[in-house]
Order: C-alpha cells, then sequence, then structure tokens
C-alpha cells in the first residue's frame, strides 16, 4: 500500500483479509449463521468466535449486543449508479461498533454525551441523505476517479450517526462498514457543501479501512502486535499509538490531494471555493504535523511502513508548493 490510491491493491488486500475470515469461521464452525459474504458483519462473526481480538475494548453496558448479531444484511443500494454500496439500516453490529467507538471518546467528551442525548447511534437513512451520497458519489467519480475506485473496494456498508460525540469512524471487527455523522450531509459552518463534507468524510475513513486492510497482511510497524509508545496526533487531543499516527498521516495528505481537487475542477460558488481553500490550508498544517512526527519515530516503520512515509512527505511537498504558489505563503508555518 501507499497514499496514492490503488483499487487493485486495495483489491488484493481485501481479498487476502476475508480469506482469514473465512477460514476463521470455517474452522469455528460459525459460517453457517453468519452474514453474506465480505459483509461487516460476517466479520464481527469471526472476532465472535475469539479467535481474533477486538481492536477497542466495548464499555460493560454495550457487550450484550456486541455478541448477537445474527442478522442477515439487506440487499447493497446503489447510490446514482456510482458505488454500489449499502446504505446501512441499524443493526447490531453497528450499534457494538457505536459501543466500543464511545468507549475510547476522550473524557473531556463525555459532558456532552450527558447533555445532548445519546452520544451517537445509528440512524436510518432518508431519501435527502441518500441523495447527497449520489452527488458525492458522482463528484468523486469526476475529481479523483481512482480514490472512488478504491473506496468500492474496500468499503461495503454506510452508517449513518446521529448525536454529537463522534463525527466518524471505523472499527476493524466490523471490517468495510464506515460510520459518519449524519450532520456531515448538511452545509458546515463555514459554508462547505454537504456532498464536500461527505466526501471528506469517506476519504477520511476509507482510508483507514484501505490502511486496516493492508497492514493485516503487511506491517507497516515494527511492534505491529504491541501498543507501542503514545503519541500526540494531528487529529485527537489525546495520546495515540503509532499505529493511530500512521494511519491519521495518510488520511490527512490523502485529505490534502481531495480538496486541491475539488478547488480545481468541482463547480462552486465564490464563497464555497474560498471555504474549500481555507479547509485545505488547515489541513496542510495538520499533515505537516503527522509527516514530521512519523519522521521521529522512523525506527518504529518496517520497510513497507517507511515506503508509505516516504511519498506522504513526497505528495505533502508537492502540495505545499502548490499552496504557496496559490497563496505567496508557505504552509504549515514552513520557511
Amino acid at each position: 500500500m501507499l497514499v496514492t490510491p490503488d483499487a487493485v491493491a486495495a483489491r488484493h488486500a481485501e481479498d487476502a483479509l476475508w480469506r482469514a475470515t473465512d477460514a476463521v469461521l470455517r474452522r469455528t464452525g460459525a459460517g453457517g449463521a453468519a452474514a453474506p459474504p465480505r459483509h461487516p458483519a460476517r466479520k464481527a462473526a469471526a472476532h465472535r468466535a475469539g479467535t481474533e481480538p477486538s481492536p477497542l475494548t466495548a464499555p460493560p453496558d454495550r457487550t450484550a449486543s456486541a455478541g448477537e448479531d445474527q442478522a442477515v444484511a439487506p440487499l447493497p443500494r446503489t447510490a446514482a449508479g456510482r458505488w454500489p454500496v449499502d446504505l446501512a439500516a441499524p443493526a447490531p453490529h453497528l450499534t457494538a461498533a457505536v459501543g466500543r467507538a464511545l468507549a475510547s471518546v476522550p473524557r473531556g467528551r463525555e459532558a456532552t454525551r450527558r447533555t445532548e442525548g445519546p452520544g451517537a447511534v445509528v440512524r436510518a437513512w432518508e431519501a435527502g441523505q441518500a441523495a447527497v451520497l449520489a452527488e458525492t458519489a458522482e463528484a468523486l467519480d469526476r475529481v479523483w476517479p481512482a480514490m472512488l475506485a478504491e473506496l468500492r473496494e474496500g468499503v461495503s456498508q454506510i452508517a449513518l450517526l446521529g448525536g454529537r460525540a463522534i463525527d466518524g469512524f471505523t472499527d476493524f471487527t466490523a471490517h468495510g462498514a464506515v460510520f459518519v455523522n449524519a450532520a456531515r450531509l448538511t452545509v458546515g459552518r463555514t459554508g462547505l457543501p454537504g456532498w464536500v463534507r461527505l466526501a471528506d468524510a469517506l476519504v477520511h475513513e476509507g482510508t483507514h479501512t484501505r490502511c486496516n486492510a493492508a497492514a493485516f497482511s503487511t506491517p507497516f510497524l515494527v511492534s505491529a502486535t504491541g501498543p507501542g509508545p503514545s503519541v500526540m496526533t494531528p487529529l485527537r487531543p489525546d495520546p495515540r499509538p503509532l499505529t493511530g499516527l500512521f494511519q491519521q498521516t495518510v488520511v490527512l495528505v490523502r485529505q490534502t490531494v481531495l480538496y486541491r481537487l475539488i478547488h480545481q475542477e468541482a463547480p462552486l460558488s465564490d464563497p464555497q471555493r474560498e471555504a474549500v481553500a481555507d479547509r485545505r490550508t488547515g489541513l496542510l498544517g495538520k499533515a505537516f504535523q503527522g509527516v514530521d512526527t512519523l519522521g521521529r519515530h522512523h525506527a518504529a516503520l518496517t520497510p513497507a511502513g517507511e515506503a508509505v512515509r516516504a511519498e506522504a512527505a513526497g505528495i505533502l511537498a508537492t502540495e505545499a508548493a502548490r499552496e504557496e504558489a496559490r497563496t505567496g505563503r508557505s504552509p504549515g508555518g514552513r520557511a
């Protein structure tokens, strides 16, 4: 895996992961009750078989729902023919994943969960939201088709979240599902259109999915099975394991590319274009932080991990030069 989207490489990584998942289900005899092939509920069933540890620990009050999902998933619905993806209805494997994600939310957000209702719950899709997804898929197909092609390989379900505790996440236990807050489908405070914000979220969460599948076959960190050191990262206020920094760096570099392509090629009003440019500038600064911090932990990277870091640094340098040419200022506080 490299930072540049690659649908063929993504397919190979997914093939390896799902072969291993199916082998677990066959060995444990759990396959007969599992969900359809390559479905997130099927991956969750393999974890329940007790042979693979979950990356997050479910809070005690969520444990029951984490182990009861035998429901068959609905047939996928198509977003305007561009992306056959399941617009997920609430289901136990999704609820369990949300429980694990809530358990990892920094404590400072707990007050939000208490005062503003449920911190995060899976909501059914509405027709207007499906239309925003269709618009997003069409826009990605126009401005960055390689990214959409990679998303098609790894993302099979999109779950909408209600509540304010979580903007979005992925969960390797329910691999193939990405979770996006429904608010991301609406116009943001800065004027970014809903389809831009959803594209941002899908690139973000889809990249985590891509990294998870790739790392299953080719570790990026020398101590991939251990927690390793915790470091401050660009996107979280709390220290995270190096794997979190690694994935955030890939996410941020891809996001800078996304916003450049949207700025260059998407039909936008002048205020929308300005909001896109501002978002890109902010992402560049965070991406530099990620690349620089990852570089200070060079010894913890495998050759595959170093190849990703080097490509991320190269892409970021090119994107920064483009930004400087556009604005006359060097992004990220660089000379």
